[in-house]
């Protein structure tokens, strides 16, 4: 029951968002955290940006899609 209450609350869940943090730039990956680490295969960007508009250190704002297999790279963190 309780397994079937949890698939039903992640169902209504569409979009999770993340910071991540560029690691490696070639290849391209990014740490969400101690465990989980994002090659390009599992990222996708906007128009016109491109692994060369990141630096490695920088922190970036996800968006994970529902299930967690691909994350859109929304912008890098910034401050106020």
């Amino acid at each position: 029951m309780k397994q079937i209450a949890e698939n039903v609350f992640e169902a209504r869940r569409p979009a999770d968002w993340y910071y991540g943090k560029v690691i490696s730039l070639s290849p391209f990956q990014v740490q969400i955290d101690q465990k989980t680490v994002l090659k390009k295969n599992f990222l996708a960007v906007r128009t016109g940006v491109s692994a060369s508009s990141f630096k490695v250190g920088d922190k970036l704002i996800l968006l994970r899609k529902q299930g967690g297999q691909e994350y859109l790279i929304l912008d890098k963190k910034g401050a106020l």
